[in-house]
């Protein structure tokens, strides 16, 4: 018969540099050592995502205005798919 002993997860401390993340916002501290954010880790950070006065970015705006004005995507990689498994692919 095997026993299994339950682990129990400390609580972690928002302290301590090496555990908390900051609630969403990448560490650029790690070991006490001051680094860069890697790119993927400015892309997916939470304070990366806002711009700093509220307000939506300017590829956001002109995306929005596009939309709004019936511009319709123009990407030929699904014709281009098509050609290429009907013609090409053995």
């Amino acid at each position: 018969m095997s026993s299994t002993k339950r682990r129990t997860k400390a609580p972690v401390d928002p302290s301590d540099p090496l555990r908390d993340a900051g609630g969403g916002n990448t560490k650029i501290e790690q070991g006490g050592d001051s680094a860069p954010r890697l790119p993927h880790e400015h892309d997916q950070s939470s304070d990366s995502q806002e711009a700093q006065d509220g307000q939506p970015s300017e590829v956001g705006r002109k995306s929005y205005e596009d939309i709004e004005r019936g511009s319709v995507d123009t990407d030929r990689g699904p014709v281009a798919d098509r050609v290429y498994n009907d013609k090409v692919k053995p």
